[in-house]
């Protein structure tokens, strides 16, 4: 399944999902970025589980064993509440291994597992312009 935004995203300032400015991984320019719950010490971990990528990059979400085990859904997690973003570009995804979303306007998405938000499986993509990771010459 593949879904394109068009629309930005409202970007908070606030910690969305768990993921403070320091949790991002820097991916941007990468086209493709892969996120998954396949920490052998824990499948309740998204890896990465923010991450910063660049505008128009292709996002795979891989569930381990299945999104029927572990449904995942655009939306915010706040006070132990899961909230699904009906306008969220990412998901839902419920069955099979693989669901991918191209993320191409400027914003933050977060995004959760419908089972087991309360055990920490939920994070937030960053989308910036930016093409290029700081640092890069």
């Amino acid at each position: 399944m593949l879904f394109v935004v068009l629309q930005s995203a409202a970007t908070s300032a606030l910690a969305l999902n768990n993921c403070l400015d320091n949790d991002f991984a820097d991916r941007r320019g990468e086209a493709v970025v892969q996120i998954a719950n396949d920490d052998p010490t824990n499948m309740f971990r998204y890896r990465p589980r923010c991450v910063t990528i660049s505008e128009g990059t292709l996002v795979e979400f891989r569930a381990v064993p299945n999104f029927g085990m572990h449904p995942l859904f655009g939306g915010t997690v706040s006070g132990g509440v899961a909230t699904i973003d009906p306008a969220s570009p990412i998901g839902p995804f419920t069955s099979g291994t693989l669901g991918e979303a191209m993320l191409v306007a400027a914003g933050e998405y977060p995004y959760f597992c419908d089972f087991h938000f309360a055990s920490g499986m939920m994070g937030s993509i960053r989308v910036v312009p930016e093409l290029f990771a700081d640092g890069f010459d």
